[in-house]
C-alpha cells in the first residue's frame, strides 16, 4: 500500500511499525526493513522526476517530499537511533542478497544513495531556515525534527553535512541559532542537536571565516556559563574545544573557564550543592575535552596539573550530599578519559573498586559504570579514527554499533589493561540488585566482548546468569550476547554453563530479597519454588524461561544438548553441603522438568542420565544410612535383664545421651566432637560420622529428586520402561519421533531433603528413601491414561502402596528401628547384612 498509493492515509503508521523491527534477533527481517525503506526513499526513481524543482530550491521536488515523509515519521519516534541504523545500512547497501555482496556491490548505486543523502540534508537546511522565518513564536517546535533528522545524517556520517562545493555552509546556516534564549526542553534538545552538528563538522573544515569562530566561541562561552540544561553545557564544552582546534587560538578560553569554575569552588566550599555540582561538571569536561589544547600551552597554572584537579575531586568525594559526591565522581571520570593512565594507580584505583563494590551507593555505582562506559566508547572512536587515518574510513552510530574489532586489538594499548584491572568488579556489577546498575554493566560488558579486549569465556557465567534477569532489556541483551557467543565459540557456553546456573540461583537468590542469614532449606525451597506470587520478580520463572533459551541455542546439536542435560544432572552426584544446596537441587531440577523438547530422544537421554546417577549412587547411600541406623539402634535399645524394651520416655533420655533429639544432629551444637554419652550409653557419635550420615541424607534427596523427575517425564511423554531401555545415547537416530506431551505440573515440595535433627527424622529419611527406590520400579507409563483424574494419592494406597509392601526382606526389619513398643519390637530381628538389591534402572 505505501509503494502503490502515494497517497496511503497510514503511511507514517506503517513506516513507524516496519522501523522498529530493525533491531530484530532474525538478520533477515533487519535485511528486509533495510530494504523497504531504500525503496521507499533512497532508491533513484526515473529521471522525468529528478529534474522538478520548487521555489527555487536546489532539490527536486520528489525529494523533498520524501524528506518530510521521514520528519514525519520522526515527529512519532522516541529516538532517531533505529532511523540512523537505516542510514547507515542504506549507505552501504549492505542488506542486498549474498549473491549481490559476493560479486560486489554496485558503484553506481552507492554513489547514488549517498548523493540522495545529500540533497536530502541541503532539503533540511532549506526547511529549518523557511520554519524560522515562518514561526516565530513556535519555531523551536516545528524546527525540531528537521534538525533530529540532520542529526541523525550526521550521526552517521559527517560529510553529508559538510559538501564540497561550500564545506562551511551549514556551520555558518546554524551558528545564529545558539543564541536563542529559550531555556526549556524543546530548545535544549534543539540545542543540543545543533551543536552536535556543529562539533562534528567543524574538523573537517579547512579554515573558518574568523568573525564566525569568534562569534561562535563568544556564544559558547555564554552558555556554559547561563544555560540551565547541563546537556546542553556538555555540548557547548565539546564544540568550544572543536572549534578552539580550529582556530588554534582555543588555550586561552579554555584556561579562562577552568580559572573561573576554580575560584567559583574556592568560594562555594560545600555550601549551594548544586552550584558545586555544577562546577565540578563543567571542570572535569573542559579537562576531558580541552587536554589536547591544555598539554600544547605554555601556561603553568594550575589547571594543567591533572594530579592536582584530581585531589580536588577526591576532597569533594568525601561530602555528605550524594549530589556533591556523585558530581565529583562524574567530574574524576571525565578527567580519567583524558589521561586514563591515572585509573592504573593504586589511590586512585581503590576509588574506583569501592565505587563498583556490592554495598556502595546505587547512584555512585552508575556513575563509575557510566565513566566506564564513556571511556570505551571514547577509546573505540579513537581506534576508528586510527584506522580511518590509515585510509580505512567507518562511521560508527553511538549505541549501535556494528563495527567489530579484532580481537585482542585493545591489548595494544593501556585499554585492555585498565578492562582486565576492573573486570571483576564490572561483572558483579552484572548481577547487581538494582536492575539500572546491571543495565550499565552489560553494556560495558556488550563493548568490551566487541574491542576484544578480555577472553570471551570469562563473562559466559554472568550471560548465563543475566539470561534469568526479570528486565527485559538487560535478558535480550545477555542472550543476543550469548548468540554470537556460540557461533563463535560454541564450547565456550557448554564449558561454564555450571558456572553460569550456579550464578543465576545466586542471582535470584539476591533479588529475593532474602538476607544471607535464612538458611532454612524449606523456606528457601518454597521462595524458588513459587510460582504464584503477585509480585515475585525473583521467581524461578524467569530462570526456566532464560535457560530454557540457553537451550534452544544449543538444541540443534545432540552431542551439545547432550552435554548440557549432562552436566546439570551430574550436580547432584556430590552434593556438597551448604546452605543454599537444597534450593539450588530444587531449582537445578525444575529448569530439567521444564526444557522445550521437541525431540522424544530429548528426554530419553534425560532419563538415561538419571538412571545412571542413580544406579551408581543409590546402592551406596541406601547401605550407609541403614549401617547408620544400625549403630544407633545399638547404642538406643537398652533393655532390662529380662529382654525387655524401656519405656518411651526412658528411650527419649538415651537417645538425648546420644545427643540426636535434644542436641540435634546439627546447627545447634558446637561441641560435637566427641559429646559425653549418659551413664547408660558407653558409646557416642563423632563429628565425623555425623557429618558423614548428613551427608549421605543430602545425597539421598539429591538421587530422590532425580527419581521424581525421571517419574514426571515418564509420565509427561508417555514412555514406559520398554522404551526407556531400549534407548541407547551412541545410536544414531535414523527416524524423528513425534513427541505428546501432556500438561502436568511439577511439584517437588513434597520431598524432604532437609538435613535430619531426630533420630526418628533420620529413619524417616531413610524409609522415604526405600520408599522411592521401590517406587521406581513401577512403570508409571500405566497412569498416564487417567492422570487427569487422579486424586490426591492417599499415605498407604493405590497400586503404588500395595507394590511397595511386596517382597522386600528388610521391610519388618525397618519399621522395627526406633519407633517405640510395637507388636514387632518385641520380636527377634532377622540378619541385618547389607544386603544389595539388583534393580534395573528403566
Amino acid at each position: 500500500m505505501c509503494t502503490s498509493s502515494a497517497d496511503f492515509s497510514h503511511y507514517t503508521t506503517a513506516c513507524v511499525e516496519i522501523i522498529s523491527r530493525i533491531n530484530d534477533e532474525e538478520s533477515s527481517i533487519q535485511d528486509l526493513v533495510c530494504k523497504t525503506f531504500y525503496e521507499f526513499w533512497f532508491e533513484e526513481p526515473c529521471a522525468s522526476q529528478t529534474h522538478i524543482f520548487k521555489d527555487g530550491s536546489c532539490v527536486p521536488l520528489e525529494l523533498a517530499k520524501k524528506t518530510e515523509q521521514v520528519v514525519e515519521m520522526l515527529r512519532r519516534m522516541s529516538s532517531h537511533q533505529t532511523l540512523a541504523v537505516v542510514i547507515k545500512r542504506n549507505l552501504a547497501l549492505d542488506f542486498f542478497p549474498q549473491s549481490s555482496k559476493a560479486a560486489g556491490i554496485n558503484p553506481v548505486l552507492l554513489a547514488s544513495v549517498r548523493r540522495r543523502c545529500e540533497l536530502m540534508c541541503k532539503c533540511l537546511l532549506e526547511k529549518v531556515l523557511q520554519v524560522a522565518e515562518t514561526n516565530s513564536e513556535e519555531g523551536e517546535g516545528r524546527m525540531l525534527p528537521y534538525v533530529l533528522l540532520l542529526h541523525a545524517f550526521c550521526l552517521v556520517d559527517p560529510t553529508l553535512c559538510a559538501p564540497a562545493s561550500d564545506p562551511s555552509q551549514f556551520v555558518i546556516t546554524l551558528q545564529p541559532y545558539l543564541k536563542s534564549q529559550s531555556d526549556n526542553r524543546v530548545a535544549a534538545q534543539l540545542l543540543e542537536s545543533i551543536l552536535f552538528i556543529i562539533d562534528t563538522v567543524l574538523p573537517l573544515l579547512r579554515k573558518l571565516p574568523q568573525n564566525v569562530l569568534e562569534e561562535l566561541e563568544q556564544d559558547l562561552k555564554q552558555m556554559i556559563v547561563r544555560h540551565s540544561f547541563l546537556t546542553v553545557v556538555h555540548a557547548c564544552i565539546k564544540c568550544l574545544c572543536s572549534a578552539g582546534k580550529v582556530s588554534g587560538k582555543g588555550a586561552s578560553g579554555v584556561e579562562y573557564l577552568i580559572q573561573l569554575f576554580y575560584k567559583r569552588l574556592d568560594a562555594l566550599g560545600f555550601d549551594n550543592k548544586q552550584q558545586v555540582g555544577r562546577s565540578l561538571f563543567c571542570l572535569g569536561l573542559l579537562i576531558r575535552y580541552g587536554s589536547s589544547i591544555l598539554h600544547g600551552s605554555d601556561s603553568n597554572s594550575r589547571n594543567l596539573d591533572v594530579a592536582s584537579s584530581i585531589n580536588l575531586f577526591k576532597k569533594y568525594l568525601q561530602a555528605e550530599d550524594f549530589i556533591i559526591k556523585v558530581r565529583a565522581l562524574q567530574a574524576l571520570g571525565y578527567v580519567l578519559i583524558a589521561r586514563p593512565e591515572h585509573m592504573l594507580q593504586k589511590d586512585v584505583g581503590k576509588i574506583l573498586e569501592a565505587t563498583l563494590s556490592a554495598h556502595t551507593d546505587a547512584r555512585l555505582k552508575m556513575q563509575s559504570l557510566q565513566n566506564m562506559y564513556e571511556y570505551l566508547l571514547d577509546a573505540e572512536s579513537q581506534m576508528e579514527i586510527d584506522k580511518a587515518s590509515n585510509g580505512e574510513v567507518t562511521h560508527s552510530v553511538e549505541g549501535v554499533h556494528s563495527v567489530s574489532v579484532a580481537a585482542g586489538a585493545g591489548d595494544t594499548n593501556i585499554c585492555g589493561g585498565i578492562v582486565q584491572l576492573y573486570w571483576d568488579f564490572i561483572l558483579g556489577r552484572s548481577l547487581d540488585i538494582n536492575e539500572h546498575v546491571r543495565e550499565a554493566a552489560i553494556k560495558i560488558v556488550e563493548i568490551v566482548l566487541r574491542q576484544g579486549l578480555v577472553h570471551p569465556i570469562t563473562c559466559v557465567p554472568y550471560l548465563i546468569a543475566l539470561e534469568t534477569d526479570p528486565e527485559e532489556v538487560n535478558s535480550e541483551l545477555a542472550h543476543r550476547l550469548l548468540m554470537n557467543m556460540n557461533e563463535k565459540y560454541p564450547a565456550f557456553c557448554e564449558s561454564r554453563l555450571g558456572d553460569g546456573l550456579q550464578l543465576s540461583f545466586m542471582f535470584i537468590h539476591s533479588m529475593s530479597g532474602v538476607p544471607p542469614e535464612v538458611s532454612n532449606g524449606k523456606a528457601q525451597a518454597r521462595l524458588f519454588n513459587n510460582t504464584k506470587g503477585k509480585s515475585d520478580v525473583g521467581s524461578s520463572k524467569h530462570a526456566r524461561h532464560g535457560v530454557a533459551r540457553i537451550y534452544k541455542l544449543i538444541r540443534g546439536n545432540r552431542i551439545s544438548r547432550n552435554r548440557f542435560m549432562s552436566s546439570v544432572v551430574h550436580k547432584f552426584e556430590t552434593p556438597t553441603c551448604s546452605d543454599s544446596v537444597i534450593p539450588f537441587l530444587i531449582y537445578c531440577t525444575e529448569i530439567l522438568a521444564l526444557l522445550p523438547f521437541t525431540l522424544l530422544d530429548e528426554p530419553l537421554y534425560l532419563i538415561y542420565t538419571i538412571n545412571r546417577v542413580v544406579q551408581v549412587r543409590a546402592g551406596t547411600l541406601e547401605s550407609n544410612m541403614k549401617d547408620f541406623l544400625h549403630s544407633l539402634q545399638g547404642n538406643d535399645h537398652n533393655g532390662n535383664d529380662n529382654g525387655m524394651v524401656q519405656p518411651d520416655s526412658e528411650r527419649s533420655r538415651t537417645i538425648d545421651g546420644i545427643n540426636i533429639i535434644s542436641g540435634e544432629l546439627y546447627g545447634q551444637q558446637n561441641d560435637l566432637n566427641m559429646n559425653p554419652m549418659s551413664s547408660r550409653d558407653p558409646h557416642s557419635i563423632s563429628r565425623s560420622d555425623l557429618q558423614k550420615i548428613q551427608a549421605d541424607c543430602l545425597a539421598a534427596g539429591a538421587v530422590q529428586l532425580l527419581l521424581k523427575l525421571k517419574r514426571h517425564l515418564k509420565i509427561v511423554y508417555g514412555l514406559d520402561d520398554i522404551r526407556c531401555q531400549a534407548f541407547s545415547p551412541n545410536e544414531v537416530t535414523k527416524t524423528v519421533e513425534s513427541l505428546s506431551k501432556q500438561s502436568v505440573p511439577f511439584i517437588v515440595n513434597d520431598i524432604n531433603i532437609d538435613p535430619p535433627n531426630t533420630y526418628e527424622d533420620l529413619l524417616r529419611r531413610y524409609q522415604d528413601f526405600k520408599n522411592a527406590l521401590k517406587e521406581d520400579t513401577i512403570d508409571y507409563s500405566t497412569y498416564t491414561a487417567n492422570i487427569k483424574r487422579k486424586r490426591p494419592p492417599q499415605r498407604r494406597g493405590g497400586k503404588a502402596g500395595r507394590m511397595m509392601d511386596m517382597g522386600d526382606e528388610d521391610d519388618e526389619d525397618d519399621e522395627n528401628w526406633g519407633y517405640g513398643v510395637s507388636s514387632r519390637s518385641t520380636k527377634t530381628p532377622r540378619g541385618r547384612g547389607t544386603n544389595t538389591r539388583s534393580r534395573q534402572r528403566l
